[in-house]
């Protein structure tokens, strides 16, 4: 272990990848292997954020409001701790651990007592990230989701286009997606692939804002540049119940790959948290742990 100080990011290196690591929402700003840069750089003009952590929920709630024994309490899309400092508990020249907890000012929108604990870990070409939510109440449950929302540089290079590229999964599957309306699910559905198991990301992609997958069949997914059959980088995702896809607009030069446990609301639901669907109801005292795996190619 390595002494901790109070800098705003932090490097890590081993021999192939370098990653940098605000303490701000515990965000990912930087992945680079050879130079090349594999992180979308939060250009304004298209989308201004790297690789956001979503909690205490994931998506947008009716009204951006949520109901828990009988109180109405407040809270924007995705939750407060992409906008709120984590401290480093922990760093090694490949590792960190960095921790949110509870306040009485988080209280105030989210009446739990909780850690939030993220860590990242170099593995050669790969960088794990393991999320841990820990209820820090000795009496009351805890209710929460957490999703992952890192975007990638698409395409990876320069005289390409992002719609060359396919996102080729695990499965040879052609799930339907369900359908977002003014940040919330609906009962529609629509199809996306247009081959099993491969979705070319063509410019009008994400004309109906996200591509969601409920429930998500799939663990992996590589991105490859069709013309040369080049693959670039894959993202691992195992037990995620929900899988989110997603850009901001036809000319946007990234995607996002999202492995979630939780989900935006739907338009009919009755606010309750405690019945909100994909929600993690967690015991007094208890712990839950899930993570994902980036692997540059």
């Amino acid at each position: 272990m390595t002494e901790i100080s109070n800098k705003k990011e932090y490097v890590l290196k081993n021999n192939y990848l370098t990653l940098t690591v605000k303490k701000k929402g515990a965000e990912m700003v930087s992945l680079k292997k050879d130079n090349r840069e594999y992180i979308w750089q939060a250009n304004t003009q298209f989308w201004g954020r790297y690789a956001p952590i979503l909690f205490p929920i994931v998506g947008r709630l009716i009204d951006n409001e949520y109901l828990y024994k009988g109180k109405c309490y407040i809270m924007n899309q995705h939750g407060f701790a992409r906008d709120n400092d984590f401290e480093v508990i922990d760093k090694t020249d490949n590792s960190i651990c960095l921790e949110l907890s509870s306040t009485e000012k988080s209280k105030k929108i989210f009446p739990f007592n909780f850690k939030l604990q993220v860590t990242y870990t170099l593995e050669d070409k790969s960088l794990r990230t393991e999320y841990t939510i820990i209820n820090s109440s000795e009496n009351d449950e805890l209710y929460f989701s957490i999703g992952a929302h890192p975007a990638f540089n698409c395409p990876f290079e320069e005289g390409h286009s992002r719609n060359e590229y396919q996102l080729i999964f695990d499965k040879e599957l052609a799930p339907e997606s369900d359908v977002i309306e003014e940040g919330l699910r609906c009962t529609k559905t629509s199809k996306v692939f247009e081959q099993n198991g491969s979705l070319t990301v063509h410019n009008s992609l994400f004309d109906n804002d996200a591509i969601i997958f409920n429930p998500n069949p799939f663990s992996k997914v590589t991105f490859v540049h069709k013309p040369s059959q080049k693959a670039y980088m894959s993202v691992a995702f195992k037990n995620y119940p929900y899988l989110g896809i997603w850009s901001s607009n036809q000319d946007s030069p990234f995607v996002c790959i999202e492995p979630w446990h939780g989900i935006t609301d739907h338009k009919d639901h009755n606010k309750e948290l405690s019945q909100k669907e994909g929600i993690i109801k967690l015991v007094a005292n208890g712990k839950f742990s899930c993570e994902f795996t980036i692997e540059v190619l």
